[in-house]
């Protein structure tokens, strides 16, 4: 009987993990201010975004960070106008200190 709970606790070990791994498959929609003029491929922060005119997607295993799209952004050279998945995205603010604007960032000083 131990046997049995021990490949069941296994099994829920094993799913918990799995729905970690999930929830951070979410896909991430950037836009540019810039558009591409085809189809590109860009890494960014170990994670490989598809451009196509003025919208980027991946699957990153990061979180939706102000350094992410700090990243994203100098990868491009375009200004990032949306940035994250649908759950998350950077806000105003946030955006503003990720294309590096310096009247933001004066003011948080």
């Amino acid at each position: 009987m131990s046997a049995i709970k021990s490949v069941l606790a296994a099994v829920v070990l094993a799913a918990s993990f799995a729905g970690a791994a999930y929830a951070q498959g979410e896909t991430f929609t950037a836009k540019l201010a810039t558009p591409v003029a085809e189809r590109t491929q860009v890494i960014a922060n170990s994670t490989v975004w598809i451009c196509n005119a003025d919208t980027c997607l991946a699957r990153p295993t990061h979180a939706s960070t102000v350094r992410a799209c700090r990243i994203l952004a100098r990868e491009t050279g375009s200004r990032i106008t949306a940035y994250g998945p649908e759950s998350r995205q950077l806000t105003a603010e946030e955006l503003a200190r990720c294309n590096g604007d310096t009247a933001t960032q004066s003011a948080q000083r």
